[in-house]
């Protein structure tokens, strides 16, 4: 028998951080994570999902106020099909410039890159808005605006498209992926390049 009928399954590992999230107008920072996939896929090793710590933002206003926080990720997974590649899910919440804390300020996701190597990724966040405008005066006054129920709304393609949001902010992963078993199974896996950058999901106002 060939190895390549031998292989059962492949192996992905991802590690690096979120780094910082860049929010104008509000201050002390965090970012909740968690990773969604597929069915055919499994996390071997790791934290599969958590929360930073603070951070206030810093910076000069002309090129933007960053909040830093090098918040590590570690986590291997295994896959016997590529469907359902995994994604990083975030959610960050801050202090508005009213003073109301723990406020949602921006949900996003990235598929994790599918070549080995160190990858630059940037996650153009968005957040959820009242249907009215009665009902956004109200949330911006009192400071609690519209959340998703299911944190994990971002990485679904289901009920975007009668969702009323706002792309605000961003959020600056870096990541090292290496993937193991892939070829055996039939597939190609792109040699390691230079490090690469690329923009995760964004969602326009409608």
């Amino acid at each position: 028998m060939s190895a390549s009928q031998d292989a059962t399954h492949f192996v992905v590992m991802a590690t690096g951080q979120i780094q910082s999230g860049c929010y104008e107008g509000n201050s002390s920072l965090f970012c909740r994570y968690a990773f969604a996939m597929g069915a055919d896929w499994t996390v071997m090793r790791g934290v599969e999902e958590g929360i930073t710590q603070m951070s206030n933002s810093s910076g000069s206003a002309g090129n933007g106020r960053v909040a830093v926080w090098n918040f590590p990720i570690d986590v291997t997974f295994k896959a016997t099909c590529a469907h359902g590649w995994p994604q990083l899910v975030v959610s960050v919440y801050g202090t508005d410039y009213l003073g109301h804390s723990d406020v949602i300020l921006g949900y996003g996701a990235v598929h994790l890159p599918m070549s080995p190597g160190r990858h630059e990724l940037y996650i153009r966040t968005f957040r959820p808005m009242a249907s009215s405008i009665l009902g956004r005066f109200q949330s911006w006054l009192n400071g609690m605006r519209p959340e998703f129920i299911d944190s994990m709304f971002p990485s679904k393609g289901e009920g975007r498209d009668v969702t009323s949001v706002q792309s605000f902010g961003s959020v600056k992963i870096v990541v090292d992926m290496t993937m193991q078993g892939m070829e055996k199974l039939g597939y190609t896996v792109p040699q390691p390049s230079v490090e690469g950058i690329r923009l995760g999901l964004s969602a326009e106002t409608h």
